[in-house]
C-alpha cells in the first residue's frame, strides 16, 4: 500500500511532464528534418514534420486535459513551432521550392514581435504570452504551405500540388500581414499603459 502511494505522485508528476516532453521531441525533429531533407529523403522528411505537428496538436490537447499549464511551457512550446517551421520554410525556400517572399515575410514579422515582447519586458509591462487570432491562422496556413510543399518534394508527378503550394502561400503571407498589423496594435495599447519600470 506504501509502495502504491510512492508511484502515484511519480506517474501524476510523469504525465503532468508529457506536454512538455512531446514539445522538446518536436525540437528534435528539427536536426532530423534537415538531415533528411538534405539527403534527398523527401518522403522520409515529409513524415518527419508530420509527426511534429501531431506532437504540437497532442501537447496542446494534453496540456489542458491534465491542466499541466506551465511559464515553461507557455514561452518553449512556441519557441518550438517556430523553430520547426522557420526552418522547414528556409529548406523549401533555399531550393526554390517556396517564394523567398514568404520566408522574408514570416522572419520580419517574428522579430517584430520579439523585439515588441523585448521592449515590453524591459519597461515593465506585460508581456502576452497567447497569439492572436489571426497568429494561429498564420501558423495554420504557413504549416499548411510547408506540408504541401514537402508533398510536391516527395511526389512532383502529384497534380495541382504546384498551383496549390503558391495559393496557400499567398493566403499565409496575407495571414502573416493582418497579425503584424494586429501585433503592433497590441503593442502599441500595451505601451501607452504606465510602466511598472525597468525589469
Amino acid at each position: 500500500m506504501e509502495q502504491e502511494a510512492r508511484r502515484g505522485p511519480l506517474a501524476s508528476g510523469a504525465l503532468r511532464n508529457l506536454p512538455n516532453a512531446l514539445t522538446g521531441l518536436r525540437v528534435l525533429a528539427v536536426p532530423v528534418l534537415v538531415w533528411l531533407f538534405l539527403e534527398g529523403r523527401m518522403e522520409a522528411a515529409l513524415w518527419v514534420f508530420v509527426a511534429a505537428q501531431v506532437t504540437d496538436a497532442l501537447d496542446g490537447v494534453l496540456a489542458r486535459a491534465l491542466r499541466a499549464f506551465t511559464r515553461f511551457g507557455a514561452i518553449f512550446d512556441p519557441v518550438a513551432d517556430k523553430l520547426l517551421g522557420l526552418t522547414a520554410l528556409a529548406l523549401l525556400t533555399f531550393t526554390q521550392r517556396l517564394p523567398v517572399w514568404l520566408l522574408a515575410a514570416a522572419l520580419f514579422r517574428d522579430v517584430c514581435i520579439a523585439s515588441a515582447a523585448y521592449i515590453l519586458a524591459r519597461t515593465g509591462r506585460t508581456v502576452p504570452t497567447r497569439p492572436t487570432r489571426f497568429g494561429k491562422y498564420a501558423t495554420f496556413f504557413l504549416a499548411a504551405t510547408v506540408l504541401v510543399a514537402l508533398i510536391h518534394a516527395a511526389h512532383p508527378e502529384t497534380p495541382l500540388s504546384r498551383p496549390a503550394v503558391f495559393a496557400l502561400a499567398v493566403v499565409a503571407l496575407q495571414m502573416l500581414a493582418v497579425s503584424w498589423a494586429q501585433y503592433l496594435w497590441w503593442w502599441i495599447r500595451l505601451m501607452r499603459e504606465p510602466a511598472a519600470g525597468p525589469a
